[in-house]
């Protein structure tokens, strides 16, 4: 690092900065320097970086920088209840762990416009978003995104393009059906929620057609699909007899058929769901991981920030996780209200 302080006329902490991308040296010296470090050979040593985040995070409790959650609801109350809220724990636990600390902001709450947003944050001293899904897919957010880094979770916000961090819904799909074959399932159906599968990009729905591809044509059985997942229940199950049916989206079949009909849903069906936090414990199905996400998002962002990448991406990351199936929900449950519980506790 000497060597290329001397060759670019700089002091040695001047050098550094510019190596670390630090908005404080002009563009045009960062380069510079850059350019002459490419040349020289020069790598960092990782041992010496991970030491100095080990001694950033020792010193955090004096000072913790403040990352952002931008949720699109107007309040903590509007969706606490909601499984993607745990996103935002696992986020706010690994915020902690990292030497930083996760504040909430509401994009709709009264009166808050995409350029309030911007100022509230830069007046914070914010610099590290990240940006919660929405209930439809398409969404645009016009903040002003040249003084942020941000990762995304889901695939809900269109624009911009941002690193991401998401479920592998593809895989997580052919998994389950792969799961239920092998328990001996036949006539495996798919009740799905339209609008989540729009907003999942239709991983799910093309997953399930991968699979029927593979199957005798008597056993190909139409997707339910209905904005809610509650649409036609009682036809479609009479129409396709399946031996199990799998949820896809807000919700879960049995509960689902219940309100519809008034009756209970057939006894001798296996039921699955995609999302075990939606079952009531009849179902079987797939455990998100959201903290584990939320944990790897922060990582990812805190990761842009010691690198000073503010600004949108030029490549766009994506961080895709795939879930785990859950025998025992009851156990599960627990496991994940105590979690909760510890989590609160800690960041409040």
């Amino acid at each position: 690092m000497r060597d290329i302080a001397r060759e670019a006329g700089l002091s040695l902490a001047a050098a550094s900065l510019a190596l670390r991308n630090n908005p404080r040296i002009s563009a045009a010296t960062r380069l510079k320097v850059q350019q002459i470090a490419k040349r020289l050979d020069y790598h960092p040593d990782p041992k010496i970086a991970t030491l100095m985040q080990h001694l950033r995070a020792q010193g955090a409790s004096e000072y913790r920088e403040t990352l952002a959650y931008l949720s699109s609801y107007p309040s903590y109350d509007a969706w606490n209840w909601m499984p993607h809220h745990d996103y935002y724990l696992g986020a706010a636990e690994r915020a902690l762990e990292l030497g930083y600390r996760l504040d909430l902001f509401h994009l709709s709450a009264p009166d808050m416009t995409p350029a309030r947003m911007s100022r509230l944050l830069v007046s914070r001293g914010i610099r590290g978003l990240l940006v919660g899904g929405f209930d439809k897919l398409g969404v645009s957010l016009d903040l002003d995104w040249k003084n942020f880094a941000a990762v995304a979770f889901d695939y809900s916000l269109q624009s911009p393009l941002l690193h991401r961090a998401a479920n592998n819904h593809y895989n997580e799909m052919l998994a389950l059906l792969e799961r239920l074959s092998r328990a001996g399932c036949q006539r495996i159906a798919l009740n799905a929620n339209s609008g989540d599968d729009a907003k999942v990009l239709g991983l799910w729905h093309s997953a399930y057609l991968r699979h029927q591809e593979y199957l005798p044509k008597s056993r190909r059985l139409p997707v339910n699909f209905s904005p809610d997942g509650r649409g036609n229940l009682a036809a479609w199950m009479e129409k396709v007899r399946p031996d199990a049916v799998v949820s896809a989206g807000f919700g879960d079949f049995c509960v689902d058929y219940e309100k519809v009909t008034g009756r209970q849903p057939p006894s001798d069906i296996r039921y699955a769901n995609l999302n075990i936090a939606y079952t009531d414990g009849r179902a079987n199905g797939i455990d998100k991981l959201t903290p584990i996400i939320g944990r790897l998002a922060c990582e990812h962002l805190v990761a842009q920030l010691q690198r000073n990448e503010i600004g949108l991406p030029s490549h766009p990351q994506i961080i895709s996780i795939e879930g785990q199936w859950v025998e025992d929900f009851t156990e599960w449950k627990r496991e994940r209200e105590d979690w909760r519980e510890r989590v609160r506790r800690k960041i409040s």
